[in-house]
């Protein structure tokens, strides 16, 4: 029992140590997203983070806000599946990362109720408009943001399966951009964005550590079954088969 609980947190570990780049950023951005959440009270940031609007702005996070979409993570997984077979992997575990922070964000949204950023100016009656509040989404389902948790979870897969440091800033990067455009588009607060960026990496991590462990206990089972001496023969003793 120790053994296994050993096995699994050595897991946990390597994966961290081969990847610490991305850990490490990945840590960094969630102390910094901490420090502003501790000095900007909930519409202070969120006033702050909208004090610059264009509408090539709106129009350039409206596209990058999809890349947080689950249709587009299913998308770049059949397109793997497809024209990139020997990389059907990354394809699983994309899906699989997009599943598990989809559960996670979903459980979170029906146990907390938080207000949307519209919803909640409106609430405590503040004098403030975004041109952006005509399209956002309205509701108590705001906390976390599952666009940033998909994001992340794909940002993760990426990172740990490439193992590269341009991988690593690359999907650094996008995650910020995905996270910042619900935002931006006033779908969610900061805090939001942050319990997202969370639960993508921890899902993104769990689903590698899932995948390699099923996978391990699937060629098991199919040596054990494969080895087995006249394991047909002893089933069916007064068939042929077990005269041959």
């Amino acid at each position: 029992m120790r053994k296994t609980k050993f096995c699994k947190m050595n897991t946990v570990f390597n994966i961290i140590y081969k990847n610490s780049l991305f850990y490490k950023n990945g840590l960094l951005l969630m102390g910094i997203i901490g420090f502003f959440l501790c000095c900007f009270s909930k519409s202070e940031g969120f006033v702050f983070l909208n004090s610059f609007h264009t509408k090539t702005l709106t129009v350039f996070f409206q596209n990058i806000t999809f890349l947080g979409d689950g249709v587009f993570t299913l998308f770049v997984g059949v397109i793997i599946l497809v024209f990139f077979k020997k990389h059907r992997k990354l394809a699983f575990l994309l899906v699989l990362a997009y599943l598990v922070s989809g559960v996670f964000a979903q459980i979170f949204k029906s146990l907390i109720s938080s207000p949307r950023p519209s919803v909640y100016f409106e609430m405590h009656h503040y004098k403030y408009y975004l041109d952006t509040f005509i399209n956002s989404r309205v509701g108590f389902r705001s906390f976390p943001s599952g666009h940033s948790a998909s994001a992340f979870g794909m940002a993760t897969i990426f990172s740990i399966y490439v193992n590269r440091k341009y991988v690593c800033i690359f999907s650094l990067v996008f995650g910020i951009l995905v996270g910042y455009s619900r935002i931006y588009l006033a779908h969610h607060f900061l805090i939001d964005v942050f319990g997202g960026v969370f639960i993508g990496i921890v899902s993104g991590s769990l689903s590698v550590i899932w995948y390699d462990a099923v996978r391990i206990k699937i060629i098991k089972i199919v040596k054990k079954n494969s080895f087995e001496p006249n394991s047909w023969g002893n089933t069916f003793p007064n068939s042929s088969l077990s005269n041959r």
